[in-house]
């Protein structure tokens, strides 16, 4: 388990994602009507870049709320499992946050559902934040 938590401080953009396929057997097929899942993975980043704690300037996936992504071919397209924690365990907006990240398979074409998985082991520090978050936080 050690090995999955010292991943999580590797951004998704920098890593393989596991990609299960459920049963499809036509990849290619697949890949040519969703989109393939390197490029589903960099639609997801995209829009979890636009997702705002409103008490922090930082988006959750900047802040390294993100802490891992699977994919699962489905015939309706791709399922994502986002596993994620909050800045806290008592975070007052942790179900919008999710409910947020939830929705972003409202907005991305070949993705049919999002569950998100909120953990809090390890528990989120500032060390999981880009260089880009410490900076407006003034923390570079």
């Amino acid at each position: 388990m050690s090995d999955k938590k010292e991943l999580y401080n590797i951004p998704l953009e920098e890593r393989d994602i596991e990609v299960d396929n459920d049963g499809i057997k036509d990849i290619e097929d697949h890949n040519k009507k969703y989109g393939t899942p390197e490029e589903i993975k960099q639609e997801i980043i995209k829009y979890l870049k636009t997702i705002y704690d409103p008490e922090i300037p930082v988006n959750i996936y900047d802040l390294g709320l993100i802490y891992d992504l699977k994919l699962i071919r489905r015939e309706d397209g791709y399922k994502a499992i986002i596993t994620m924690t909050l800045t806290s365990v008592v975070c007052p907006v942790g179900e919008s946050i999710v409910d947020m990240v939830k929705n972003i398979a409202n907005k991305i074409d070949g993705l049919a559902e999002v569950e998100v998985d909120l953990v809090f082991d390890p528990p989120w520090d500032k060390s999981k934040m880009s260089d880009e978050a410490k900076l407006v936080l003034g923390m570079m």
